[in-house]
């Protein structure tokens, strides 16, 4: 069996395909979004970022109080929502199951979204009722909410 350069060329196409599907791997890899297994849902940027990236040097001081009270309420109710997960966790791993603990715990986690839904629905009144049209516009723009029939 002689080595033919036709046989070279199939070698050398074979290695080159199997190398771009090894590097075409490692990119679909890296642009996954479960790093580390899967956390729940994805989220885009806060409404707060979105908010002063759509507003920009139109953002008023009254509005950028309003912002930074809004993240910080946010954060500490993050912080609260992990807490009442390690609780319901805590809770599942009891060894024996306590139902009346678990539905507790349950109970807890529905308070703090509540908390979250009045919070965020709060801040959106406050904030846009503060808002000239246009920056109402270049908000809803920025959301990506808009139908594709709209004049803008």
């Amino acid at each position: 069996m002689t080595w033919t350069r036709t046989r070279t060329l199939a070698l050398v196409l074979f290695a080159s395909i199997a190398l771009n599907l090894f590097f075409a791997g490692i990119m679909v890899g890296r642009f996954d979004r479960w790093h580390g297994g899967p956390k729940g849902p994805g989220h885009g940027p806060s409404m707060t970022r979105t908010i002063e990236k759509a507003l920009g040097d139109s953002l008023t001081p009254e509005l950028q109080e309003r912002l930074k009270a809004h993240s910080a309420t946010m954060r500490e109710t993050r912080r609260s929502t992990r807490d009442k997960r390690d609780a319901i966790r805590d809770t599942l791993l009891q060894e024996p199951f306590d139902r009346e603990a678990y539905l507790q715990a349950l109970g807890s986690m529905n308070e703090v979204f509540d908390r979250m839904r009045a919070e965020t629905h709060s801040f959106m009144i406050d904030i846009v009722e503060q808002m000239t049209p246009e920056q109402r516009r270049k908000l809803v723009k920025s959301l990506g909410r808009h139908r594709k029939d709209d004049d803008d």
